[in-house]
């Protein structure tokens, strides 16, 4: 069976502060003070309220920047525009071309 971690409101000498609760098979083993390194017994606390969500970092990580083009992102481009413009050039030239030849 594994071990499932939720975070929690617990009631531990009189206090009510959350903790970091482990359940083996839905049944609370021990409790972990926030703030706190020692263990305390499940049998030790009381549960009070589940928190919704695991504590975040006050300070979080910006996203990385996109990277910068290079010149094969304009190259690319080219070519896309050198095509379009022969596309272009044979669409309205074909029929003459065509004429021409007989």
């Amino acid at each position: 069976m594994s071990d499932r971690v939720e975070y929690w409101w617990v009631r531990y000498e009189a206090d009510i502060q959350p903790a970091e609760v482990t359940f083996r098979g839905g049944i609370p083993l021990h409790a972990r003070l926030i703030g706190m390194r020692d263990i305390q017994a499940a049998a030790s606390v009381d549960l009070i309220e589940r928190l919704p969500a695991a504590p975040r970092p006050v300070l979080e990580r910006a996203a990385p920047l996109p990277s910068p083009r290079t010149s094969t992102d304009r190259s690319g481009r080219l070519v896309w525009l050198l095509g379009i413009i022969l596309l272009t050039l044979i669409v309205l030239y074909s029929g003459r071309l065509f004429d021409a030849l007989k």
